[in-house]
Order: structure tokens, then sequence, then C-alpha cells
């Protein structure tokens, strides 16, 4: 096998490892895979100048970066990270649960960012997985953005897949939340992906162009406490103002 060859794939083998660990160092990569320090380095490196892979802050670990969430405007989803993962960590220590920065590649909502609840029972990370984006907070909250149109071409049938007994069965529900979406500047996810899991997401705006990415806070039911009729309950007050509060940070900061 050329060396060419074999480089792409222990690539490939290390995209694969980060999918199922949430961050990994140089030193713990090259064990895992049972390959020399330099040469995880060097893979690590070409990876991180394709934003495949991105480091965190302060302990230079990798984590999947945007280029592994399909969206095609990964520059600036990568950009929205950079600046995001302090106040993502933040949110996470005030709302005490998972946080996610998240974008949406056609029909699916893929994870970028994760910083995990520290309670025993909690959302772990999403990051490579794809949900579907009429099932997630995060999707709905980028969805209302489209227009009419848009949302006909991406959903060009009434029934929609169900990932659960809650997710929005049709096109014509779906369009009815995310007007009310609009209206209210932030989107749920009430078991819709997965059962007893419940997430709060709103979109993260840039100086120019379309909004890319959205921030979620996600939990379990029985502490998320959702108010399934308005009024919204106190627990979900307290989140989505923690939300409004670390996105308008990040908002400050983005160039593009």
């Amino acid at each position: 096998m050329t060396d060419t060859l074999q480089s792409v794939r222990q690539a490939m083998r290390i995209l694969t490892l980060l999918q199922t660990y949430e961050q990994l160092g140089v030193s713990e990569v090259a064990f895992k895979l049972n390959i020399g320090m330099s040469s995880a380095h060097r893979i690590l490196a070409t990876l991180h100048e394709a934003n495949f892979v991105r480091q965190s802050l302060p302990s230079r670990k990798y984590r999947l970066g945007p280029a592994m969430s399909g969206s095609a405007n990964a520059a600036a989803v990568e950009h929205c990270a950079e600046v995001a993962e302090p106040y993502l960590a933040a949110l996470r220590d005030a709302t005490g649960e998972t946080v996610h920065l998240a974008t949406r590649a056609g029909l699916t909502t893929k994870f970028v960012t994760v910083f995990e609840s520290s309670h025993v029972m909690r959302v772990t990370s999403r990051m490579g997985t794809a949900l579907p984006a009429h099932a997630t907070s995060a999707g709905k909250v980028l969805l209302a953005q489209l227009s009419e149109p848009e949302l006909d071409t991406l959903y060009p049938a009434e029934p929609l897949p169900k990932a659960t007994a809650e997710t929005l069965p049709t096109r014509s529900a779906l369009k009815a939340e995310l007007a009310q979406i609009k209206a209210l500047g932030y989107a749920t996810n009430l078991a819709e992906s997965e059962p007893d899991v419940v997430a709060l997401a709103m979109a993260v705006s840039r100086p120019s162009g379309p909004r890319i990415c959205a921030v979620t806070v996600t939990g379990p039911g029985s502490r998320m406490n959702p108010g399934r009729m308005r009024p919204i309950s106190a627990q979900e007050r307290d989140i989505l103002g923690a939300m409004r509060t670390h996105i308008n940070l990040i908002e400050a900061e983005l160039s593009y």
C-alpha cells in the first residue's frame, strides 16, 4: 500500500474514532489506532486545515469539525464554532444541561460542537449523528427561515417520516409549527427525535447571510419540564433567557 493510501486510511480511521469519542489528544489517537505520534499529529493537522477536525481550547484536543456537518458554508460554521465555544460552555454551566451547536444539511440536523451536562442522567453528545431536521429543535428553527416553495422542495410529500410517536406527522403540521417558531424566536423538540429527550433551540444570526447555526439545550424530559401548552414552564423560561444572553454574546463577535 502506498504512503498516500495509508495516510487516507488512517485519516478515515481517525474520523471514525472521533464519532465515538467527544474529543481526543494526539497521544490518545496514536494509542487507540496503534500508530506513531508523528503520524497522528501530521494527519490531524491535515484534517484540521481542511476543517474536518477542530481543536478545543485550552485542552488542544481534537473533535469533529464543521466539514463533517455536510454544510455548504463550512467556513462560516467553523467561524461560528470558534467564537461560540466559550459561551456554549458557559451556557452548559448556567443551565446544567447538554449544549450543542448544530447546523442543517438538507433534511438532516448535524451537530458541530458539544458541551455535555455533568448530571449522571443526561443527554450525551450527538456529534457525528444526523437526525431528521423536522424532528429536532435546531432543525426546525433553521427550517423556519425558509420560504414555502423552499419547504415544498425539501418536503415534496405530505407525510413525514416519524422517528418517535411524537414526531410531526405531516408537512402541513410542520409548516404550522414553523410559523409559530418565527413568532416566538425559538423551537422545541418534545421527545420528537428520541423518547424522553427534550430540547430548546435558537438560531444564531450573522452579520450577513442566512442563519446557518443554532444553539440547543437538551436534557431529559423529567428535568427540562416542558410546557406543552402556553404559557411555557418556569424551567423553559429560565433556559430560554440564558440562551438569549449567551447567543447575543456569540452574535456580537461574529465577523461573517
